[in-house]
């Protein structure tokens, strides 16, 4: 799965990714082509470098560096395309000659930068390029055949002057320019691969230490990889939520989850953020396969090759699905995924809520029972009061004298909490209508 794809998921992963402070456009068009890593190694490896740029952003005495480093970068441009025809053997007109020029010239002051923050980058023969493309030693990110190239085309370009009209002269300006292209494209060619590795890794230092900055920013930590399976998450939090809420001038209740390998049932009432914590949950997760900080003061997360979501009201209008048939479709995905033995994380939010009570509850019951013996990671969030004795049960505190206490506490056997008449009484709702509701509560009680 690549990060293009995994920003789709309804999950907030795309307000993460949008509000990272990437410098160049081509350091974030790898950074949505990279794909999620898949092995323990890899993800400590990244976190490790990941970490070195977080410790170099910390100080505030870095901050002029920092924010140096992040001008040049800015300045970085694709030209990956420029490199395969040099590679290719190709002869560069002067607009292309003027793109690598001006990728070595930048790598060096990238370099200088990096040093100031005391972060290593690859060295690279980037001044031999400089040297072939800048023969008046000028340093600047400009290019033109020079006169200093040959002597013949300086006397040429002299006699132009004089005679404009001269076609014969204007011939022979072009044919020693395109000469003089010609040797330089070959000239550089040895260094191509240098210069296509330069561009990674100015590309590869633009995202992170855009990681580096939102994790200082947003208070972000960085997560240890779990060795059996669980996933523990202490004092999330859901970045975009908790914006949109201070927006309003509200606070952010956090709360902490663990998740093991098999299914968790999170019941609460109405408004108990329960889709939140669904969505969190699956962000972190998501946010960890690609190397992001995560939105938590502790995490341990396990590595997982795929995420599963399904969320409410699935309806599927072009495959003329109702809301039902898509939702039970793409829970019947996760079910054959968890049969496969797929290394997943699986989050299900209100399964089969389109449906009446009674069979919604037996759906539930048995889809819980179902993937509880495949023994793969499931969070699963219902209204349904289910038998669910053989799984970890966690339920949103509620209601506590009149304010809604969204952490998570745990639950007996999916017992689903009635507080929809006491939260809409909170929110001022017609007090005759709430009446009536009671009176036929008690009636059906009765």
């Amino acid at each position: 799965m690549q990060l293009n794809e995994a920003i789709l998921e309804p999950l907030c992963m795309r307000y993460v990714v949008d509000e990272l402070p990437v410098q160049s456009g081509v350091a974030r068009r790898m950074l949505l082509d990279r794909e999620a890593m898949q092995s323990a190694g890899d993800i400590e490896s990244y976190y490790a470098r990941l970490r070195t740029y977080t410790e170099a952003v910390k100080p505030v005495c870095n901050d002029v560096a920092r924010r140096n480093l992040q001008f040049r970068l800015q300045g970085l441009k694709d030209i990956r395309t420029t490199l395969e025809h040099l590679s290719a053997g190709a002869t560069l007109d002067d607009i292309e000659l003027f793109e690598v020029k001006h990728l070595a010239i930048l790598y060096g002051e990238v370099c200088k930068q990096m040093e100031l923050l005391s972060l290593p980058l690859e060295p690279l023969r980037m001044e031999e390029v400089i040297h072939i493309l800048d023969p008046d030693g000028m340093r600047i990110a400009t290019f033109y055949v020079y006169d200093s190239y040959s002597e013949r085309l300086r006397t040429l370009r002299k006699q132009l002057e004089l005679n404009p009209a001269d076609e014969q002269v204007f011939v022979a300006v072009q044919e020693e320019e395109l000469r003089i292209r010609r040797e330089l494209s070959g000239s550089l060619r040895e260094y191509a691969e240098d210069l296509k590795r330069g561009l990674l890794l100015l590309a590869d230092t633009d995202i992170l230490l855009a990681q580096a900055v939102q994790a200082k920013e947003w208070n972000l930590c960085l997560p240890s990889v779990s060795k059996d399976g669980r996933l523990i998450l202490k004092e999330m939090w859901n970045p975009e939520v908790q914006a949109s809420l201070h927006e309003r001038h509200k606070e952010y209740q956090r709360n902490s989850i663990q998740l093991g390998e098999e299914p968790t049932v999170l019941t609460g009432s109405n408004m108990g953020g329960k889709t939140i914590v669904l969505r969190t949950v699956g962000l972190c997760q998501m946010l960890f396969l690609f190397g992001f900080g995560i939105p938590a003061q502790e995490a341990e997360l396990p590595v997982r090759e795929k995420v599963y979501c399904t969320m409410s009201d699935e309806q599927s209008v072009t495959e003329g699905l109702s809301s039902f048939a898509a939702e039970i479709k793409s829970l019947n995905r996760i079910v054959e995924a968890c049969r496969r033995g797929e290394n997943l994380l699986a989050l299900i939010d209100e399964p089969a809520r389109t449906t009446n009570p009674v069979e919604g509850t037996a759906l539930v019951s048995s889809l819980i029972d179902v993937l509880r013996r495949t023994h793969r990671s499931v969070l699963m969030v219902t209204h349904y009061t289910i038998d669910a004795h053989h799984c970890p049960c966690l339920r949103v505190r509620g209601l506590q004298d009149g304010r809604m206490d969204y952490s998570l506490i745990e639950a007996r056997e999916g017992e689903v909490p009635h507080e929809a008449l006491r939260i809409a009484e909170t929110l001022g709702i017609d007090a005759e209508w709430l009446s009536a509701a009671h009176k036929v509560i008690n009636s059906t009680a009765q």
